[in-house]
């Protein structure tokens, strides 16, 4: 595939007041408009009558590439301390609680050259959220006493991702750069870069950079352009503006080697294999209209026949590949390809540099045919035509991101859409792809390494690379068996709409399918979902492993065939749950059958070589030996899910049931697979019933299956604890971080009881936040949550911390819930009726694109039996209830001894607590614990 990396630069543009009102393509009901307010802050206003909450996001121009550099993460820990109060709203943690109250909740992120503040609420409290945003950057207090304690809360983020090979790899690669080039900047920060009196610092580096100048603000809700511009006005106008002197960031940030490359060998915490090619490239904010490293990509990213990826598929060496340009900073533009290795890969690398320089210099020989520009150009006018009106503070952190790169009056449109034809620009990003401008990184458990980076541990070596290895690369050989990806013939250039009503359209032994046509989004697309259920998925640990290479099988078949179809617009996906397999097809309604029609016809076929078959399997038991090395909150969940699923099987289970299985195995596995079914389906989208019965024929014809009967079909079982049960468990893991995992048994689900324990879950969560993570400091990942297991419904709380016990945890949250009775007797009836509008309005939200509607309603088909009425029923549930009933209900939940429990305790490998005698320690004990299955117990 070819991937475009998004990532944020900094434009700084006239100030001038620009003002441009407009409707978004293929959305009638949105309309824009773009200004500058008097302070010099760039806004963009969205307003759209059918969005269900209101968003907006402000992003800085400046993130850790300016940090000092005796105070490394300054700008993220600014981001942070931005959150706990201001002048006007000094009470730490009242935004979090004004949004929670308000169906709302709200993040931010900081990156090499920008930080992104973003929010969603609801439209009745959106004009004061607006007023409580604006003044994070209007008067931020820095209290002090925060301000020493959040150093932790950078810390505990820092401890979260010290073992993730993602970070460790991004941050060794920038440092493969300049000395003293700010891309080498430790931008996340610890306790020992932030150690000290932070405030003095904190106060300049906010009055140095944090200028409205330099901030863009995006909004979208329903209220009208007019009423937003005026509360933007209102709020916004006022952030201090002053000039911004920001340091240069050079571009030749690595310089090219002569006559070598640059090796850079990464050991890995995980089984991860990669080779990865980075490049620095032409300034490609130079290049907005034709984008020319998306061009480059798509090309050497293709995975059709003839491809780069086909022919180190065919000998053995990867499993798949990626390429993408972008910048981080406009002066720090870069190329890379990713490429996933097998064993063989591994092993054989500097024959996978030989392959793909042999691809890139037929490029330069043969250039890059128009009908790629036109293709890529085509695909992307029409998404624009067609894209769906996307909403929530995402969307908008994404608007705020764009702003500070493109200019207002190009931010609508020029992001998503090729402008210009440019070969030679096309031939200039090739030309940078050279050895000797290379960086090559390794990535592997096993890879030989001589030295250690000092915030992350990272071993690894680098050297350079001359000799024959390098003259390979230089004088690379024929590309035999490569070719350029030839013209994509499913580009869909006819899109017509249709009119029809929804029904059910089938309903016998074979299949329950629904079709409900779209009406919202008037698009020519169509997502079709169909749960095909099977006895030979979950039966036996065995068939479960060969579903799994199954389907993974059945997906390398067909990727060749697919690959051009799915640069068309369209995309299929087989995926496996318990009940069977799940067919997924969706997209541009021109040639979806044609899809549709390919992959049921190879549903039962096996085309792959026992070369790329041994790639695939061991590629499944790596992946689930390094869910084994997860974050210590995952490892949790894994126990959580072997304690209260009945039918749980373990990782080892699966691993012993791997090993043995050969593809002869998996063909035969692939003809019963489908001996008997039952289709439980939903189609959505701009089809007709005719075509929707066409599409189930097709399915069902080429599966050729008997019907299952319903006693045969895959049925979920959920233990029940005993009253006043409590079950701890505890194991030690391989991450740095202990765990706690705290489940509380609500019991057995019914409208009603879903509505309480979802309007406790809102009440709660901002409380036990802001105690747990604000005040207490006991890690950065904290959450409570309401949670439904089949027709069991639960109340969950989840921390993960660097520097506390599992077994502490537990402590803390169980003092939580024993004060929980001062914050619900003291809940007022307008904070209560404000919870219960915020339920109400995240219930009522809707899909923002066909595909998320489709998945909705397959939701509905499929889990609620058909009861497409669900929210409608569980949003009046809501409205009938009174506080003093939902406030008994949560005393209990929370307070009352015969509510029964599961504590998960995850030790992380440092740690050395005892163990307690009654908790239990191995999965077989979970395994013989006291749990009856469902219904034996009422509660």
């Amino acid at each position: 595939m070819h991937r475009i990396k998004i990532l944020s630069g900094i434009l700084i543009v006239l100030l001038i007041v620009l003002l441009n009102v407009s409707a978004f393509a293929g959305m009638d009901n949105r309309k824009t408009k773009t200004l500058v307010l008097g302070n010099n802050l760039e806004v963009l206003l969205m307003s759209d009558p059918d969005v269900d909450r209101s968003a907006a996001a402000l992003s800085v121009g400046v993130g850790h590439l300016y940090d000092p550099q005796e105070k490394m993460g300054m700008a993220h820990y600014l981001e942070h301390m931005l959150f706990l109060g201001t002048e006007k709203y000094p009470e730490v943690g009242s935004f979090k609680d004004f949004l929670t109250a308000h169906s709302g909740s709200s993040n931010a992120y900081t990156g090499d050259n920008i930080t992104n503040y973003f929010f969603q609420s609801s439209h009745d409290a959106f004009p004061e959220a607006m007023d409580r945003f604006s003044d994070f950057f209007r008067a931020p207090l820095f209290d002090k006493t925060y301000a020493e304690r959040e150093v932790q809360a950078v810390n505990n983020e820092f401890e979260k991702n010290k073992l993730q090979d993602g970070w460790r790899a991004s941050h060794l690669t920038n440092q493969v750069s300049k000395e003293g080039h700010p891309i080498r900047n430790f931008g996340i920060g610890n306790a020992d870069t932030l150690a000290g009196d932070n405030r003095p610092a904190l106060l300049e580096f906010h009055d140095k950079y944090y200028s409205a100048r330099i901030m863009r603000l995006s909004v979208l809700s329903k209220l009208t352009l007019l009423e937003l511009e005026r509360i933007v006005q209102k709020y916004f106008s006022n952030i201090s503006d002053h000039s911004v002197n920001l340091p240069e960031v050079p571009s030749d940030y690595r310089q090219p080697l002569s006559g070598k490359y640059r090796l850079l060998k990464i050991k890995t915490i995980k089984d991860v294999r990669s080779l990865s090619l980075d490049f620095p490239t032409i300034r490609l904010a130079d290049y907005k209209e034709s984008k020319p490293a998306s061009i480059v990509a798509t090309v050497i990213g293709h995975e059709g026949q003839g491809s780069l990826l086909s022919k180190l598929k065919k000998e053995g060496l990867a499993l798949g590949l990626s390429a993408g340009g972008g910048y981080s900073h406009p002066n720090l533009s870069s190329f890379g390809i990713t490429i996933n290795l097998t064993p063989k890969g591994m092993d054989k690398y500097e024959r996978v540099l030989e392959l793909v320089f042999s691809y890139i210099e037929m490029l330069k020989k043969t250039g890059f045919e128009k009908y790629t520009f036109e293709e890529t150009q085509a695909m992307a006018e029409i998404d624009f035509e067609w894209k769906s009106p996307q909403e929530g503070m995402g969307f908008m952190a994404g608007k705020a991101a764009m702003m500070q790169i493109y200019k207002l009056d190009e931010v609508e449109e020029l992001p998503y859409l090729f402008k210009k034809y440019d070969p030679d620009a096309y031939r200039a990003v090739l030309n940078t792809l050279t050895p000797e401008n290379m960086l090559v990184v390794l990535n592997g458990q096993n890879v030989e390494t001589d030295q250690v980076e000092k915030f992350f541990g990272t071993e690894y070596s680098l050297t350079q690379v001359g000799g024959s290895a390098y003259d390979k690369l230089t004088h690379p050989p024929e590309p035999e068996g490569m070719t350029y990806p030839e013209k994509n013939d499913f580009v869909p250039y006819k899109l017509e709409m249709v009119e029809e009503d929804p029904s059910l359209i089938r309903d016998d032994q074979y299949a329950k399918i629904w079709f409900k046509f779209d009406h919202k989004f008037k698009q020519p697309k169509v997502y079709i979902r169909y749960r095909i259920e099977t006895p030979h998925v979950y039966d036996t640990v065995d068939n479960l492993a060969l579903s799994k290479l199954y389907n993974l099988a059945i997906h390398e078949g067909l990727n060749e065939l697919t690959y051009p179809i799915s640069l068309a617009g369209l995309v299929y996906s087989i995926d496996i749950e318990k009940q069977g397999m799940t067919l997924s097809v969706g997209g541009y309604t021109e040639r979806i059958n044609d899809l549709l029609k390919l992959v049921a016809k190879n549903m039962k076929t096996i085309k792959i070589s026992k070369q790329k078959f041994g790639n695939i399997k061991e590629a499944v038991l790596r992946d689930i030996r390094n869910r084994q090395l997860g974050q210590a909150y995952m490892r949790a969940s894994y126990f959580h899910r072997q304690l209260w699923q009945v039918k749980q099987y373990t990782e080892e289970e699966l691993l012993a049931a791997l090993e043995p299985i050969t593809l002869e195995d998996v063909r035969q596995y692939s003809q019963r697979l489908y001996e008997r079914v039952y289709a439980t389906g939903l189609v959505h989208g701009n089809w007709t019933v005719a075509e929707v019965k066409s599409s189930v024929n097709i399915l069902l014809g080429e599966l050729s299956s008997l019907p299952l009967a319903e006693n045969e079909r895959y049925k979920e079982e959920v233990a029940v604890l005993r009253p006043g049960e409590k079950v701890r468990f505890s194991q030690q893991v391989q991450d740095n971080n202990n765990a706690l995992y705290y489940t509380l048994q609500v019991g057995e689900r019914s409208m009603e009881r879903q509505a309480k324990l979802s309007l406790i879950a809102s009440i709660v969560e901002s409380d036990f936040y802001t105690q747990m993570r604000t005040n207490q400091q006991l890690g950065y990942i904290v959450w409570s949550f309401e949670n439904r297991m089949e027709e069991r419904l639960f109340f969950k709380m989840i921390i993960q911390s660097s520097n506390y016990s599992p077994f502490e945890l537990q402590k803390r949250v169980e003092a939580w819930m024993d004060k929980t009775d001062g914050l619900l007797s003291a809940l007022s009836d307008e904070e209560f009726e404000r919870h219960r509008r915020s339920l109400i309005v995240s219930l009522e939200k809707q899909g923002d694109s066909i595909g998320a509607v489709a998945s909705d309603l397959y939701y509905y088909a499929t889990e609620e039996d058909g009861n497409f009425q669900f929210k409608e029923q569980l949003v009046e549930a809501v409205r009938k209830l009174s506080k003093d009933d939902v406030v008994a209900a949560a005393k209990k939940l929370f307070q009352s001894p015969q509510v029964a429990r599961s504590i998960i305790l995850v030790r992380s490998n440092a740690n050395d607590d005892a163990v307690p005698d009654d908790v239990l320690t191995t999965i077989d004990q979970i395994k013989n614990r006291r749990a009856t299955p469902v219904g034996v117990i009422p509660q």
